[in-house]
């Protein structure tokens, strides 16, 4: 597998630079979303969680003077501890993602979008973590520093390499559940092309607990054969040699039809899972879901 980087240093530092002036976005400690959401740790929070006996260095403020008084010895609220907003990503970098008709791979605009949210997410004061499939699975423990966010952003920014098949998103997606607590916003970022129906279970599974978003790198060129005679195509699965002509209407129909056909395919099993389905033909396209998250 190639480990050539599909996204210099320059450019990830641009895209840091960005995430800190997205419109609408506002550092630790003054975002609205930080700390709204709820855990089982015990400290200083919004909601009573259980009351217990005064131990040395309590907060006296936290006494609860009324049970005080009915037990005869002093007595502590323990409120339920507010925890950090938690994203996680699922990217998927097979052969299929480096491949373009014009412009980027898709794979260097999935490691784009992967890092936007990234650099977002600690500018928030999120923890960031998930998994990465290429030839093998990659797992990175949600964190809150640049350095441990920064070497899941390099993996990812690997260029997928050939000749070996996806892996099954069915166990990343389990692996996944593993990974996720409850209440946590989750980022799929593939072509899903060789995602089907069957996996709509575990989906709507995940789907039930988190906030779970699709976001789809399309090729524009790729969902129509253009006319411009016979190509020889090499698959990146496999490496076998196709000679296709492209000048020949039949075939530019079908392939039409049969992308279409994947894409309502997608569409259909996004939405019977409640998953939020989004289109990104550049980075620039992840701006409105991630707003929504963050």
């Amino acid at each position: 597998m190639t480990t050539e980087a599909l996204l210099s240093a320059s450019e990830l530092e641009l895209l840091r630079f960005q995430a800190q002036r997205l419109p609408g976005y506002h550092a630790h400690g003054t975002s609205q979303l930080s700390g709204a959401q709820l855990s089982l740790q015990r400290g200083a929070g919004l909601e009573l969680e259980d009351l217990r006996p005064y131990q040395i260095g309590d907060d006296v403020r936290h006494i609860a003077w009324r049970t005080t008084a009915r037990s005869g010895r002093p007595i502590s609220k323990v409120f339920r501890a507010e925890r950090r907003q938690r994203i996680l990503l699922l990217v998927e970098q097979h052969p299929g993602m480096a491949f373009a008709t014009r412009g980027e791979l898709k794979a260097t605009v999935a490691s784009r979008a992967s890092a936007l949210i990234c650099f977002a997410a600690l500018r928030q004061g999120a923890e960031i973590g998930g998994i990465l499939t290429s030839q093998k699975n990659r797992f990175f423990q949600p964190a809150t520093r640049l350095d441990q966010t920064l070497a899941m952003i390099g993996q990812i920014n690997h260029h997928p390499g050939h000749n070996y098949h996806p892996a099954n998103p069915a166990q990343a997606i389990k692996q996944l559940q593993q990974l996720a607590q409850r209440h946590d916003t989750i980022y799929l970022i593939s072509d899903f092309q060789h995602w089907s129906r069957e996996l709509q279970p575990a989906l709507t599974q995940l789907a039930e607990w988190h906030n779970l978003n699709a976001l789809q790198i399309i090729d524009q060129g790729e969902q129509q054969l253009t006319a411009v005679g016979k190509l020889r195509i090499r698959s990146p699965f496999d490496g076998s040699e196709l000679v296709i002509d492209t000048d020949n209407p039949q075939l530019r129909q079908q392939y039409a039809t049969s992308m279409a056909d994947k894409q309502n395919q997608l569409q259909q099993l996004f939405r019977h899972s409640g998953v939020q389905h989004h289109h990104l033909y550049t980075d620039a396209d992840i701006i409105a879901p991630l707003a929504q998250a963050l």
